[in-house]
């Protein structure tokens, strides 16, 4: 039994830590993104930066009191901003890898689903990759998988983008893209009526071996940023803003 000393203390440092938790200090917080990448950061007609990643970020902030504001940066130069203290975070579906973990810190993963191969109908079934020319956006975890695992005798080619890695694959100058399933889904879905191009193969082992899923990604050593961005992600995942949040983006 618990005397009813204890159970008043009990009760009080819970009430301390909830109010604790409600009343932290409001942080300004600059987030940089590449918002090129549909359908996780990208430019409204507006010209304003808009997508599932920024949605999650706002809503993040929102729970954890963080002022939050939001600047394109271009991709290959996106985590080098944080040491020199230019940005506060980044998000630009980010994978936690091994690699980057040496150079930044991250927040838990806010989203996790396997890299994609696409590539021409006639390629199902028993896909390959040897002989096969691969498309990638270059600079990203996608390129880097490809070379350390895709040991067969293939050819990477990197792409500034993905869309342009889809527009070859259309002309057959290639023969698969390799990319996150929803940004090849949002592609296929538009495609109408050319039902040629189809997923051929799930890289589950992606996230087993290679990647810890999207992550948020701050300076190393900011303990303070990183703990209020994993209290905001578990609270929007407690309250049910994060699944709202992601059946818009992914019904």
């Amino acid at each position: 039994m618990i005397s009813f000393s204890r159970h008043l203390a009990l009760i009080f440092l819970l009430l301390s830590t909830s109010l604790s938790a409600n009343t932290l200090k409001q942080l300004q917080v600059k987030f940089a993104t590449d918002a090129n990448y549909f359908p996780f950061e990208y430019l409204s007609e507006k010209k304003e930066i808009q997508g599932f990643d920024i949605d999650i970020a706002k809503a993040i902030c929102e729970q954890a009191n963080l002022k939050c504001s939001f600047e394109h940066h271009r991709f290959d130069g996106l985590l080098l901003t944080l040491p020199f203290g230019r940005y506060d975070a980044v998000i630009a579906a980010l994978d936690i890898t091994s690699e980057r973990l040496e150079k930044v810190d991250f927040s838990d993963s806010y989203y996790k689903a396997p890299p994609v191969f696409i590539s021409k109908e006639q390629l199902q079934g028993e896909f390959s990759l040897a002989g096969k020319f691969i498309g990638v956006q270059a600079n990203t975890s996608n390129q880097s998988y490809l070379i350390q695992f895709a040991k067969e005798n293939s050819y990477i080619v990197p792409y500034y983008s993905s869309q342009a890695a889809f527009k070859d694959l259309k002309l057959q100058r290639i023969d698969a893209v390799f990319a996150d399933f929803a940004v090849v889904n949002d592609f296929l879905s538009k495609q109408k009526q050319d039902n040629s191009l189809v997923i051929s193969r799930t890289e589950a082992v992606f996230i087993e071996q290679f990647s810890k899923g999207y992550g948020i990604a701050v300076k190393k050593n900011n303990h303070i940023l990183r703990q209020r961005l994993n209290l905001g992600l578990k609270r929007i995942v407690e309250n049910g803003t994060y699944a709202k949040i992601f059946q818009e983006y992914f019904p």
